[in-house]
């Protein structure tokens, strides 16, 4: 990791935590890569939330500054559009019969100092109790969608300015065995009728998921996302926040069962330690035993990852042009460094990946 990275992490951390800032004087190439950096990690919001703060002599220059204000101001409009459209998306569903839970994005948000500032995406919705109705509906009142009923989990579609994504099933495993452990783990936990967590977004009290399995859920969608491309810094903070927030609600001897069911201890450990070195999160809350296999600096080898591959992927996607035989080397050694963390979903993977191509 570069010292201008750690640099970043050390601007990270003082927005999320208030903790002491990083002292060095920045050049301007520096607080470029600064914003370079944060626009790739999609943490913009976290980085002016920082840099407004510090001292008048250690700032970014006038110019920069107003850059970034620009692009949060642009993420204030568009959080609170999204806001007003989760909330009548979740009407028009109820109002359906469906019992609909908030996932990820606009919930998290709600975690930070400043809601308004976390780097928007589509609204996640699970839909627990589909059926086609749903999907007449989004034909019906949307720009449409992609989706085949019966083909996949996830239903995208534009509607009123922003991007719904209904999730039919809560999280996709490749391999079948970690599938069918993940849909036990989801239907033995999971009352969609008798919801007893809420976050509240314009005076609404909307349906999440409970603390434990939201954790869960937090830390396999990183985990996936890793696998598949890379994933950036916004979500490791997310999951930074949820644990800082609810650690006294999470039960911890649950959370390891499926840790352990889901073959993931190590990504989990690795999250969580990264989450302390690198964030800011205090030891304590953590509310599992994150150590034990970390020995060999797990939680470092998984920053840099992150920090390579950027939001998503998107940097790793850069060469989307390229032939399908280079791309599928990029995506290869992207799973070779995920496969310390998750060694069973990512032989499947590999294997999609060579024989799918192939077919």
């Amino acid at each position: 990791m570069t010292v201008n990275e750690r640099h970043f992490l050390g601007f990270i951390r003082f927005a999320l935590f208030g903790t002491d800032y990083p002292h060095g004087i920045l050049t301007r190439a520096g607080w470029k890569e600064q914003l370079e950096l944060a626009k790739k990690q999609t943490v913009s919001g976290l980085l002016y939330n920082a840099a407004s703060q510090l001292p008048h002599d250690l700032r970014p220059p006038q110019q920069m500054l107003l850059k970034l204000f620009g692009r949060v101001v642009y993420y204030e409009k568009m959080n609170r559009m999204l806001n007003e459209r989760t909330c009548e998306i979740f009407k028009i569903y109820k109002d359906m019969g469906y019992h609909p839970i908030l996932l990820k994005g606009q919930e998290v948000a709600t975690l930070y100092d400043h809601p308004e500032l976390r780097v928007f995406g589509d609204i996640d919705i699970f839909v627990p109790d589909y059926d086609e109705r749903l999907y007449d509906w989004v034909q019906k009142n949307s720009e449409g969608t992609n989706y085949v009923p019966g083909q996949g989990h996830l239903m995208n579609f534009e509607w009123k300015g922003a991007t719904i994504e209904n999730h039919l099933s809560l999280l996709k495993f490749y391999n079948k065995s970690l599938a069918r452990q993940m849909e036990e783990i989801v239907t033995s936990e999971l009352d969609p009728e008798n919801i007893s967590d809420f976050v509240t977004i314009n005076q609404v009290k909307l349906e999440v998921l409970p603390r434990t399995l939201g954790l869960l859920y937090q830390i396999v969608h990183f985990s996936k996302h890793l696998i598949m491309s890379g994933v950036g810094l916004r979500q490791l903070c997310d999951i930074t926040l949820t644990l800082h927030r609810f650690h006294d609600e999470i039960d911890s001897d649950k959370l390891c069962r499926w840790f352990d069911k889901l073959e993931m201890r190590q990504m989990a450990n690795a999250v969580a330690a990264a989450a302390v070195l690198y964030l800011g999160l205090p030891p304590e809350e953590v509310p599992y035993d994150y150590q034990k296999d970390s020995l060999d600096e797990k939680e470092e080898k998984l920053m840099e990852i992150v920090m390579d591959a950027g939001n998503f992927g998107y940097w790793l996607k850069l060469g989307k042009k390229k032939s399908w035989w280079e791309r599928l080397c990029k995506n290869l050694k992207q799973y070779f460094r995920i496969y310390p963390y998750m060694p069973k979903e990512v032989r499947t993977e590999i294997w999609l990946s060579i024989f799918g191509r192939l077919k």
